[in-house]
């Protein structure tokens, strides 16, 4: 059996406040009418969230084997989104190509990132998929 290949690339990325006039003023403290939404401007007041994992891991599987990844990677995700630190979970199949998988996924920060891939519900995906693909997970950490 072939093992899954991981590739990962790491990047620190935080919220960088934005300005929006020609103030040079971060969105909202200008006191001018802001052309950025409420939402935007408040995002970029707050202090960024500096230990919060964000991962996007992409997987082409193999043509036929769509149906039997989706129900392994269905169990992941159900259980995943149990675990303490999990903020948000996701599978996506492409629209374009059958073959082509995204998770995304958002844990709490880096001991919660760690705990789901310690789990045993990991373990049972990487078991369970392995000859499914033969160019592996492609891992973005951010």
């Amino acid at each position: 059996m072939k093992k899954i290949g991981i590739i990962l690339m790491s990047a620190a990325m935080t919220i960088v406040a934005v300005s929006c006039c020609n103030s040079g003023k971060k969105c909202g403290e200008c006191g001018e009418s802001c052309r950025c939404s409420e939402k935007t401007a408040a995002v970029a007041a707050e202090k960024p969230e500096r230990d919060k994992k964000v991962i996007v891991a992409r997987m082409t599987v193999n043509e036929g084997q769509e149906k039997a990844f989706i129900d392994v990677a269905s169990k992941l995700v159900e259980a995943t989104r149990q675990e303490e630190g999990c903020l948000f979970y996701t599978l996506y199949q492409s629209p374009l190509n059958a073959s082509e998988f995204i998770f995304y996924e958002e844990y709490k920060d880096q001991a919660a990132f760690e705990t789901h891939g310690a789990s045993a519900h990991f373990a049972a995906f990487v078991e369970g998929t392995k000859g499914m693909s033969s160019q592996g997970i492609l891992v973005g950490e951010f």
